[in-house]
């Protein structure tokens, strides 16, 4: 019984001291530092190639018609037609709208008799021996002022007919015939003119017309871009929900800013060539300014080495590495310029780095356990193998 006793107690002692020494094997398979990283270099050979290089400025604004006209009569007066309807098309020269001329005529009627009266007075001065110089200028002076009232009412009467200035499409009407009106100025706006127009004038106008042949885009730019911006640069300017580039040019470039938020932006204008369709007033457009364009000889950045304080790289030919000083340029991202030292279609190394980390997760691809100990029902197949099987990913840990 004794015996029976002492050889049960070596066997438990026998057992426990396999789960201790199984246990920290595991413990030190857990815990165990992962592999330390391995670097490589991977080597490749590229031709020095001529490239197009490109600098630009984005902006987004609103496409607009290159032409505009935001039409009044000149006089106050009485509506008597009015032709167009919004939306029609129009031709230069058709009549758009016309006023009663029965004030307008009378005026000029009155005009023309001030300057009559005027011309016979500074007549009759000049013939005279006794009149004075100063009474002669003073006539002279009638006679102008008389002139300009004919001339004022002689515009106002042949503006008494509104007429298209160019051919396009009428885009508001703010009139009705027998309606009254007060007389202002008209504005056009177009290629070559530096007028703009408020929001109120052109909400104001009694009838714009717009060509919707030829357009325009209204945009802004940063402080940092308008130093590099000129008229006359190229552009290119896509309007929002289409995949066509047009063409354009800078033909404005605004140096007073509107500071919105602490941002200061500055107008610009880019006028777009051609004859361009499928565009709509008020629509937003992508706009890329080229500042400066170059065809330039360049070899991948990751190419040019420094030592010793020169600049060089390594020139493959006929399957000899030559180290070959060059002179370097810009950069443009991935792409240096090379001004001296290669020759197109010259090939250079170009070395990168690759590292690879053999990384390990607790139940990972090893199992944590020597080669046939694993404990009964462990399956490794993930949480569909069993009970015991290892999870197949864990929580991410979180900061405090």
């Amino acid at each position: 019984m004794r015996r029976w006793r002492k050889r049960t107690v070596a066997i438990v002692a026998a057992a426990a001291l396999i789960v201790v020494v199984a246990g920290g094997f595991f413990v030190w398979r857990l815990t165990r530092p992962a592999a330390a990283s391995s670097a490589g270099t991977t080597t490749t050979t590229v031709k020095a190639t001529k490239t197009t290089q490109r600098t630009t400025v984005s902006a987004t604004g609103t496409l607009a018609p290159q032409n505009q006209a935001y039409l009044n009569f000149p006089a106050a007066g009485t509506v008597s037609a009015v032709n167009v309807a919004l939306g029609q098309s129009v031709t230069a020269g058709q009549v758009l709208a016309t006023e009663d001329t029965t004030t307008l005529s009378s005026a000029v009627t009155t005009a023309q008799a001030g300057v009559d009266s005027a011309q016979s007075s500074l007549n009759t001065l000049n013939s005279s021996s006794s009149a004075t110089s100063a009474q002669i200028e003073a006539a002279k002076a009638q006679l102008a002022s008389a002139q300009a009232k004919l001339t004022s009412a002689q515009s106002d009467l042949a503006g008494a007919t509104m007429t298209a200035p160019f051919t396009g499409v009428v885009a508001q009407v703010n009139l009705t015939a027998n309606s009254k009106v007060n007389g202002t100025t008209s504005t056009t706006t177009g290629p070559g003119t530096t007028t703009t127009v408020s929001s109120n004038t052109s909400a104001a106008a009694q009838v714009v017309v717009v060509d919707t042949s030829t357009w325009l885009v209204n945009a802004t730019v940063g402080m940092a871009d308008l130093a590099s911006l000129k008229q006359g640069l190229a552009c290119t300017v896509t309007a929002t929900g289409s995949t066509t580039s047009l063409a354009g040019t800078l033909t404005s470039v605004g140096i007073v800013g509107t500071t919105s938020s602490g941002t200061t932006s500055y107008p610009i204008i880019v006028t777009l060539t051609g004859t361009p369709t499928g565009l709509y007033i008020g629509g937003s457009a992508d706009v890329t300014v080229v500042v400066s364009e170059v065809t330039v000889l360049t070899v991948p950045t990751a190419a040019v080495q420094q030592e010793n304080g020169q600049t060089y790289v390594t020139v493959v030919a006929n399957g000899v590495h030559t180290k070959t000083n060059v002179t370097v340029g810009r950069t443009f991202g991935a792409r240096t310029e090379i001004t001296a030292g290669l020759a197109e279609n010259d090939e250079v190394l170009v070395t990168t780095q690759a590292s690879s980390t053999a990384s390990r997760l607790p139940f990972g691809s090893r199992s944590g356990f020597p080669s046939g100990a694993r404990p009964s029902g462990f399956t490794g197949r993930g949480n569909g193998g069993g009970g015991n099987a290892a999870p197949t990913s864990f929580p991410t840990s979180q900061g405090s």
